[in-house]
């Protein structure tokens, strides 16, 4: 019995550190990031959330030495299971919904519509990020 109930409280905290995916939860500056073991990218990619639709995007390519700004909107769509689309107004491939997998205070991870995780769609169909501000 003692220890059905620590494996309840465990379930209980676990599911407590999870949060609800609104435009406040994703509000602030997000890094793309991996296990480095497994995948290494070879620059980096934030996002900003400014909380009201709209993002900026900063890419650094350490290869290439280059770093490029975009700017864009989002779209939130608790309805459809919590899913963030990037640039929802355009047709291109920018118009990708994703389903939030998990999000806390410091972590997000994104899983494209469609898709199943794998390891082997690390930066693609599945998408990691840890909150820097």
């Amino acid at each position: 019995m003692k220890r059905i109930g620590i494996l309840l409280l465990a379930a209980i905290a676990l599911t407590a550190c999870e949060k609800t995916l609104t435009q406040s939860t994703i509000e602030g500056t997000w890094s793309e990031q991996y296990d480095p073991a497994v995948f290494a990218m070879d620059g980096s990619v934030e996002y900003t959330f400014d909380g009201n639709n709209n993002y900026q995007l900063h890419t650094y390519d350490a290869l290439g030495g280059e770093s490029h700004d975009y700017s864009g909107r989002y779209a939130i769509d608790l309805i459809n299971k919590g899913t963030i689309t990037i640039n929802p107004q355009m047709s291109d491939y920018s118009n990708i919904a994703y389903k939030v997998v998990k999000l806390t205070s410091n972590e997000m991870a994104w899983q494209k519509e469609g898709t199943s995780y794998s390891k082997g769609t690390w930066g693609s169909d599945y998408r990691h990020f840890v909150r820097v501000k």
